[in-house]
């Protein structure tokens, strides 16, 4: 068992374990601080506290299930259920010289805490072009990764750390909006390559984080043509036969009248969440706060059989706006307000591949 898991981390589409290029860092990072200080002015408070927010929400210790859901292998698209249990530590640090929200992650399997698979720096700060709710992450590696491990507990060791130990990752920052209590985002374009190995491939990073929450979906393409090589999903470990993970698109009628076509709603955003539970929040253009919330064996619709139900209700408000119900094994579900449309699609079942 360990040797397979061992293999499929072989996987180098994990984007935070790629092969990091060392660059010199210290022109990257004075570059970078000139260009993040452009996002002064009136809004630099409120930038400044969404970073705040950003930091507090990701800082702790996450418990994921992580599935390959997809796989090329030659010629032949593969899909996979094989999961792997991961433990993923996230915790400010303190370094002046680099900035005043930073963050460091380390990540190993579930029973192997001594043999980290990633470690990285995650250096935060406004991303002025995007407005005050975007959060620009620069993730910085370590080139002696052995000697820093366990640095969220080895305060003195931290002391010691320079900016001549760090390498980048570049084209790998992070852009993270904030949606309620949650943050989310992705890498951008497709200048993230996989590896200095493998550098005909390029990776797109989705990430949520907020609320315990610590999801991830990552694809890896070939740059010739674009053509998935990988797909890899990473989620809160829950019951492994039952949760699933579920991708909400909304649409929105930006008249906030009663939409008479489907041509008249817009997209507006999508959330993520599970079915044992799992809850996601988010804001329509006209200020008004909306939750979701998505159940299946963990609520039965009636004594006898299992469903999956889907709530809107008002955040704040204990009765729903409206619900939805459909077979315990469905893969979509959707609900309709009107002026609003949600419909939810599973991402990866944990006890078995997608369809």
């Amino acid at each position: 068992m360990l040797a397979r898991l061992a293999a499929r981390l072989l996987l180098a589409g994990r984007l935070l374990l790629a092969v990091p290029l060392l660059l010199a860092v210290p022109l990257l990072l004075v570059a970078a601080r000139a260009t993040w200080g452009q996002a002064g002015g009136a809004g630099r408070g409120d930038a400044q506290a969404t970073v705040a927010a950003l930091v507090e929400s990701w800082s702790g210790t996450y418990d994921d299930l992580e599935q390959v859901i997809f796989e090329r292998r030659k010629l032949s698209p593969l899909v996979s259920d094989d999961t792997r249990r991961i433990r993923t530590i996230v915790s400010p640090v303190t370094l002046p010289w680099l900035g005043k929200s930073v963050l460091y992650l380390e990540e190993f399997l579930q029973d192997d805490p001594d043999d980290p698979r990633r470690q990285v720096l995650l250096w935060l700060a406004p991303e002025g072009r995007s407005g005050t709710e975007t959060v620009r992450v620069r993730q910085l590696t370590f080139r002696e990764p052995e000697r820093w491990r366990h640095l969220y507990r080895r305060p003195r060791l931290l002391e010691t750390l320079r900016m001549s130990d760090l390498g980048s990752m570049p084209g790998c920052d992070l852009i993270l909006t904030r949606d309620g209590d949650q943050f989310q985002g992705r890498t951008v374009g497709r200048n993230c390559l996989e590896s200095t190995v493998h550098p005909q491939r390029y990776v797109d990073y989705q990430l949520l984080v907020g609320d315990g929450l610590n999801w991830y979906r990552e694809r890896v393409f070939r740059l010739d043509d674009d053509e998935l090589v990988t797909e890899t999903v990473g989620f809160n470990w829950f019951e492994l036969h039952q949760a699933r993970l579920f991708a909400c698109r909304v649409r929105w009628s930006h008249s906030g009248q009663p939409a008479g076509r489907p041509a008249d709603l817009a997209p507006l955003t999508v959330v993520d969440l599970h079915d044992q539970g799992g809850r996601a929040r988010f804001t329509t253009p006209d200020g008004h706060s909306y939750e979701l919330e998505l159940h299946s064996g963990d609520w039965p619709y009636d004594p006898n059989h299992d469903a999956l139900i889907l709530i809107v209700r008002e955040f704040g408000s204990g009765a729903p706006l409206a619900s939805s119900w459909t077979g315990l094994d469905s893969e979509q579900i959707s609900v309709s307000l009107g002026a609003m449309e949600v419909s939810c699609g599973a991402i990866a079942s944990a006890g078995r591949a997608p369809s």
